[in-house]
């Protein structure tokens, strides 16, 4: 059962990583040069026959333009999604004004709803 899952996960990563790069409109080339990996790399993690560090991952996700949790099947938006909701867009436009104690006060507000939706 434990191979299943990380198969699954597998899976996700990889038909995820080759959705969005195809959604961008971007070549396996072209997504290597902006996450400062190789071609052959990107070819196999679409492939499956590699799976991405975290390292990697963090990389594939900013040049996608998407969470680490959305390419791992955590999440099921990428940013693109979230920026197009007018409320989620105004509150970053917003956040750009805050001080750091702001910051941390919003983190710290954040983890609280993130602890009560998991009860």
């Amino acid at each position: 059962m434990g191979k299943e899952s990380k198969d699954s996960s597998t899976d996700k990563v990889v038909s995820r990583i080759k959705l969005r790069r195809r959604e961008l409109k971007l070549t396996q080339t072209e997504l290597a040069k902006v996450a400062n990996l190789t071609p052959a790399a990107i070819s196999q993690f679409e492939s499956g026959a590699r799976k991405p560090s975290f390292k990697t991952l963090s990389s594939l996700s900013d040049a996608l333009k998407v969470t680490t949790d959305y390419l791992l099947g955590k999440a099921d938006k990428s940013y693109d999604d979230l920026l197009a909701d007018p409320k989620i867009s105004a509150m970053f436009k917003g956040m750009m004004e805050f001080t750091e104690k702001d910051k941390e006060t919003l983190y710290e507000f954040y983890e609280f709803l993130k602890m009560k939706a998991d009860q």
